[in-house]
């Protein structure tokens, strides 16, 4: 389940003020939008976009202090960013952190997937609306894929459905799974347990922000199962500390850290991110972006 970041250690964040709460707000009223359908959903203007390792939400409970927010200002720039991948699909446009929708189709998905490798079958989650007055929410999306296989013949249990981008997105994650694996256990994943992708939900942890889940947008994974039959668990295996101390402890950080670092997705939330993710790893494609890879005061 997606959701920002309320640590007060946030290396880079969005600011949301009460003075564009209520403009937003205000404009949804007139306008005849539901909060969680516009602005008001995330409430205020971003002043800067999270980016890079660390990159996480604040609401205005989790701002910092005057004097937090001096010793920022006098910090060392920060180096430029690599090239982006042609593998990453997250997300890096800082005008639309805000945009509370479906994601926007893929002209060329059904070719991007094929060059990828990807064994999927067209599926149809129509855009929709459903609950009531003002706890109404628009789930579905426009470009649902069945995700059977990747060129590196990995298979989820259940089958994923998702977006197109989505699909792209895990393919590469698998690669990055085969590459770590072999790196760490001398062997290959041969298939993952996921918990979900669609449900037309808000997000669990905070009330009025619309899941990714709601667009087929997310996953959330839970079990690597090795060639040998050799389970690993984010429950079992995850390890909280500054250090990994087991094969199975390195093997998630470094598939964890390296699918936020290289942009595969937008939000990547593990244990160290909540209570709520202790158990899997929560991939997704929203429009703003958020690192859960890396240790905080909340979840240590």
């Amino acid at each position: 389940m997606s959701g920002p970041s309320f640590s007060p250690v946030a290396r880079r964040t969005i600011v949301r003020s009460s003075a564009c709460a209520f403009c937003a707000l205000l404009v949804a009223a007139c306008s005849g939008t539901p909060a969680h359908e516009g602005a008001a959903a995330r409430l205020g203007s971003p002043v800067e976009r999270p980016e890079g390792p660390g990159a996480q939400l604040l609401l205005p409970s989790a701002m910092p202090s005057p004097a937090a927010a001096v010793a920022a200002s006098a910090a060392p720039p920060q180096p430029p960013r690599p090239a982006r991948s042609p593998f990453a699909y997250a997300n890096d446009d800082p005008d639309d952190d805000f945009v509370v929708a479906p994601p926007e189709p893929r002209a060329d998905c059904h070719e991007a997937l094929t060059a990828a490798g990807v064994q999927f079958a067209d599926a149809k989650i129509a855009v929709h609306r459903e609950g009531k007055g003002k706890t109404q929410l628009t789930c579905g999306a426009d470009q649902i894929v069945v995700y059977r296989k990747s060129a590196a013949g990995i298979t989820y249990e259940p089958t994923p459905i998702v977006t197109c981008t989505m699909a792209l997105a895990l393919a590469h994650f698998d690669a990055v799974l085969e590459e770590e694996a072999t790196r760490a256990f001398g062997e290959r994943v041969v298939r993952v347990t996921q918990l979900g992708t669609y449900a037309c939900r808000e997000m669990a942890a905070y009330r009025g922000w619309v899941s990714e889940h709601s667009y087929a947008n997310a996953i959330d994974v839970e079990t690597f199962e090795l060639k040998s039959g050799k389970r690993v668990s984010v429950l079992a295996g995850f390890e909280r500390g500054d250090e990994t101390h087991t094969r199975a402890g390195g093997f998630l950080r470094a598939v964890s850290r390296r699918t936020y670092d290289e942009g595969l997705f937008s939000n990547v939330l593990t244990p160290f991110f909540d209570a709520l993710h202790r158990n899997h790893f929560h991939l997704d494609l929203a429009r703003y972006r958020n690192d859960g890879t890396r240790p905080s005061p909340e979840a240590l």
